[in-house]
C-alpha cells in the first residue's frame, strides 16, 4: 500500500517594528498543487515524494510578503484547516510542511512552533514531519521538539529554494523508507542584521562548505544554519544550528562542533560599518567606471518587513537632481493617484514618502516633478532568482525629476530584481547611483553590472544598527546588546 503523505504551506516573515498588521488581504491563498513541478520550496517538497510513488495529499499553500505582525485569524484559519484535513482525511504516514520559521502574530510570538505542535498532537507522536525554512528562521524548542527534520535554505542570497524543499522531503522519503535518522539541535544567543553578510563569502561560506563536505562524505545526512532574523523581539530567540546524522552520538558531536564554529563568526556576522546616504552619493558624482553605485537601503527592505515608504534617499538627492542620474523606488499610492490625474507629461509639485506607516519617516516635498510614465505595475523577474516570475507592484508611475529617477509604485515589490526598474523604462546600468530596498538579496542581480554596493544607514522598521532598535521582550545575554562566550551556547540536543 502507498504511503501517504500530508503536504502545506504557511510562510510570512515578520518584522514587529512594522506597525502595520499583515491581515488575510496581504495572503495569497493557494493549494499546494499547484506548486506541482514549480521550483519553489513547496515544489521541492513535492518532486521526490512523487518520485517515491508515495499517495500526496495537498493542503493549504498560504504565503504574503514580509510585512508586520500576522492578523491571528489568518493563522487561526490556516491551522484550522489544516487540522481538519489532518482528521478529516487521514490517517497520513508523514507530514512536510513549508514555512519561514520567523513569523509572529498579534498574540503569539512563535506561530511556526505553534503549528508544528498542533501538527503533531493531530498525527500522533509516531508520525514523521518534515519543516523546510527559510535561513532566517527562529527555530525554537517547541519546533525542535515536534518535527523530526528541519532543514534551511543554505544560500543567503537564497537561491535554493527548492533545493531545501527536496532535502526535506528525502529526509522524510527516508524515514518512510526505513532508515530513520536522528536530528541535532543547538543554539547560540547571537541575532545579526541581515544585510551585514552572506553566504558567498568570509567565514559563514567557509563554514557552509565545511559542512557541506561532511554530508558529500556521508559523516552526516544533512545540517541547516539559522541566522536568525532581527526583527522579531520575542522571549525566545536565538541563531540555530541543526544536523541529521545516522545516530544521535553522531549528530550531536557535529553540532556542537559546528555551533562552536559560528559562535566564532559573530563579530563578523555584524559586518563593516555603515556608509552614510551623504558619503555614497559623493562615491556616486566620483565613480569614473561606466557602472552604477548601488545605495543599499536595506532599512525599508520589503523583503525585511519594512513598509518601502521612506523617502529619505530622495530628500538626500534632490540637491543633485540635475547632475546625478539616479533610479530611486518608493510606495506612495496617493502619488500614484496624482500622477495618473495629471497624466503623462503632467508637471506638478510630490509629497513622497511615510503614508504607510508615518512614524517610520517623514514627507518629502519634491518640486517640478514631470510624469514620464505610467503602467499597470506587472513586471517580470530578470533574475537569476524566479527568472521569469510575473510580480505586481499596483499601478506605477515614473516621475522625471531633473536626472533622477522614481518609480513610485502602490504597493513596492520585489526590488532586488533589476526587473523592478527596467520593466517601467529605467535601466539600472545607465545610471550613476541606483538605491535598492533590499537587504543582501540584491547581490545577486546587482553584483555582475555595478561598480560598488554600499550599505547604508537609512530609516526604517528593519533597522540596521540593532542596538538603536526598541526591543522589549528579547531574552539577555544576547549578542551584539552583550557579549557572550561560549557557555551561552545551549548544546546539542535530539529530541526524537
Amino acid at each position: 500500500m502507498k504511503k501517504r503523505v500530508f503536504v502545506c504551506s504557511f510562510q510570512q516573515e515578520s518584522n514587529v517594528f512594522n506597525p502595520i498588521v499583515s491581515t488575510a488581504a496581504s495572503f495569497g491563498r493557494g493549494k499546494c498543487e499547484t506548486h506541482i513541478g514549480a521550483k519553489s520550496m513547496i515544489g521541492g517538497i513535492i518532486a521526490p515524494l512523487l518520485d517515491a510513488d508515495f499517495s500526496l495529499s495537498y493542503g493549504l499553500a498560504w504565503g504574503s510578503y514580509s510585512g508586520g505582525p500576522v492578523a491571528d485569524t489568518v493563522w487561526q484559519d490556516f491551522l484550522r484547516d489544516t487540522l481538519d484535513h489532518l482528521t478529516n482525511e487521514g490517517p497520513f504516514d508523514g507530514v512536510a510542511i513549508c514555512m519561514h520559521g520567523a513569523t509572529v502574530s498579534e498574540t503569539n510570538s512563535d506561530v511556526c512552533g505553534e503549528i508544528a505542535a498542533a501538527v503533531r498532537t493531530a498525527v500522533g507522536e509516531h508520525v514523521p514531519i518534515a519543516v523546510a525554512y527559510d535561513l532566517h528562521a527562529n527555530i525554537t524548542r517547541k519546533t525542535a521538539k515536534n518535527v523530526n527534520y528541519i532543514c534551511g535554505f543554505h544560500e543567503y542570497p537564497h537561491t535554493d529554494q527548492y533545493e531545501t524543499g527536496a532535502r526535506a522531503a528525502k529526509l522524510l522519503r527516508s524515514h518512510l523508507e526505513g532508515n530513520s535518522l536522528k536530528t541535532a539541535y543547538a543554539t547560540i544567543p547571537m541575532i545579526a542584521p541581515a544585510h551585514a553578510y552572506t553566504t558567498r563569502e568570509g567565514g559563514l561560506l567557509r563554514l557552509l562548505n565545511e559542512a557541506k563536505e561532511m554530508v558529500e562524505q556521508g559523516e552526516i545526512a544533512d545540517f541547516s544554519i539559522f541566522e536568525a532574523q532581527p526583527w522579531l523581539d520575542v522571549p525566545e530567540f536565538s541563531s540555530a544550528l541543526v544536523v541529521t546524522a545516522r545516530d544521535a552520538d553522531t549528530a550531536k558531536r557535529v553540532a556542537n562542533n559546528l555551533v562552536l564554529r559560528h559562535y566564532a563568526l559573530r563579530q563578523e556576522l555584524q559586518g563593516l560599518p555603515l556608509m552614510s546616504i551623504q558619503e555614497v552619493i559623493e562615491r556616486a558624482l566620483s565613480n569614473k567606471t561606466g557602472k552604477p553605485v548601488v545605495l543599499v537601503d536595506s532599512a525599508d527592505s520589503r523583503g525585511a518587513g519594512s513598509t518601502a515608504d521612506s523617502a529619505a534617499v530622495i530628500e538626500a538627492l534632490l540637491p543633485y537632481r540635475d547632475e546625478l542620474r539616479a533610479a530611486v523606488g518608493i510606495s506612495d499610492a496617493p502619488a500614484v493617484e496624482n500622477a495618473f490625474r495629471l497624466g503623462v507629461g503632467g508637471v506638478a509639485d510630490f509629497t513622497l514618502g511615510a503614508t504607510v506607516a508615518p512614524s517610520l519617516s517623514h514627507p518629502v516635498l519634491v518640486k517640478d516633478a514631470r510624469v514620464r510614465s505610467l503602467h499597470q505595475g506587472d513586471f517580470f523577474n530578470v533574475g537569476p532568482v524566479a527568472r521569469g516570475a510575473k510580480i505586481s507592484c499596483g499601478r506605477v508611475a515614473v516621475l522625471e525629476v531633473g536626472k533622477l529617477l522614481l518609480q513610485v509604485s502602490e504597493h513596492s515589490r520585489n526590488e532586488r530584481d533589476i526587473g523592478f526598474f527596467r520593466g517601467f523604462g529605467i535601466d539600472p546600468e545607465l545610471c550613476q547611483l541606483v538605491s535598492v530596498k533590499a537587504c543582501t538579496s540584491l547581490r545577486v542581480a546587482y553584483t555582475p553590472i555595478s561598480a560598488e554596493i554600499c550599505n547604508t544607514a537609512t530609516p526604517g522598521a528593519a533597522g540596521t544598527v540593532l542596538q538603536e532598535l526598541p526591543y522589549q521582550k528579547r531574552p539577555s545575554p544576547l549578542y551584539p546588546f552583550e557579549e557572550i562566550s561560549e557557555n551561552d551556547i545551549v548544546c546539542a540536543v535530539c529530541y526524537r
